[in-house]
């Protein structure tokens, strides 16, 4: 009875065992699984920035090119001029005017090369004020021709740590959707502040349009809304992709982005992002 107990006893004792050994391989298979759907995941979110990056910039590269021929044209009629007039003050105009064409053609092309180059994750210390100008370069054309006044408020703001690419894709998608806001025209106003006592800069992006209800804003952020029923005059439309990915992207940098908007009374977003703290 005692050797039957003993056997009994060491018998459960195994099993136990058994049974432990399988759950730590269930747990083990269960963490290899989350891993892995957790790359997936983060994979997809890197092919859908990119998407929308490679959007945005397809919508850019009509305007741009319009542009960029502008400049061309510009530079060989002046310079037709100052080959056809041998007089000094028509030959400096010449060159006054191509030099200003060739310095807006090579802006032009390196605010496209910076916002074509390929992702990276890579955060470095980023000049905002700069970040918007380049932004403004690609899309002045289109804000002048749809009667866009631009109203710079930029104080003086340290950088912050950003990835440029994907702020270059927030800004242009902000200031395209205040634009489309604004059918009749208006102003877009950007300020650039910071808060010393929490360490952060403020970007706000400000248009006069039309606003947006309370149903709206609650849902604006949401993958796949979109209030816009298809391509306007410039032929962009609308995903509904844009402000979840803008979203995605300020809290992957550790910011916040923040919507006060009302019918009648246009929209104002603010960005607020962490500064980099001074060297000591």
């Amino acid at each position: 009875m005692v050797g039957t107990g003993e056997q009994t006893t060491g018998g459960q004792a195994a099993g136990n065992r058994d049974g432990d050994g399988s759950s730590g391989e269930l747990r083990r298979l269960l963490d290899v699984s989350r891993l892995r759907h957790t790359a997936e995941l983060a994979a997809l979110r890197r092919q859908l920035l990119d998407a929308q990056k490679a959007a945005s910039l397809g919508e850019l590269l009509g305007t741009t090119a319009h542009e960029f021929n502008n400049a061309l044209t510009t530079i060989l009629n002046y310079a037709r001029m100052g080959l056809r007039h041998r007089d000094q003050p028509t030959r400096d105009k010449a060159l006054e005017r191509i030099l200003s064409a060739g310095t807006r053609a090579a802006k032009i092309a390196a605010s496209i090369l910076n916002m074509s180059r390929p992702g990276s994750s890579r955060f470095e210390p980023t000049n905002l004020e700069l970040l918007l100008e380049d932004v403004l370069v690609l899309l002045e054309r289109e804000l002048m021709k749809y009667r866009v006044q631009v109203e710079r408020e930029f104080g003086p703001v340290p950088r912050v740590s950003a990835n440029p690419s994907q702020l270059q894709q927030v800004l242009i998608n902000l200031l395209v959707n205040g634009r489309q806001a604004m059918s009749g025209g208006g102003r877009l106003i950007l300020r650039l502040s910071q808060d010393e006592s929490l360490g952060v800069v403020d970007l706000l992006v400000r248009d006069t349009g039309c606003g947006m209800t309370q149903d709206v804003m609650r849902r604006m952020f949401d993958p796949h809304y979109s209030t816009k029923s298809g391509p306007d005059a410039t032929g962009k439309g609308g995903s509904g992709l844009g402000l979840t990915a803008c979203r995605e992207i300020i809290e992957g940098h550790r910011g916040r982005i923040r919507v006060e908007s009302a019918p009648g009374k246009g929209t104002a977003i603010t960005i607020r992002l962490p500064a980099i703290k001074p060297a000591a």
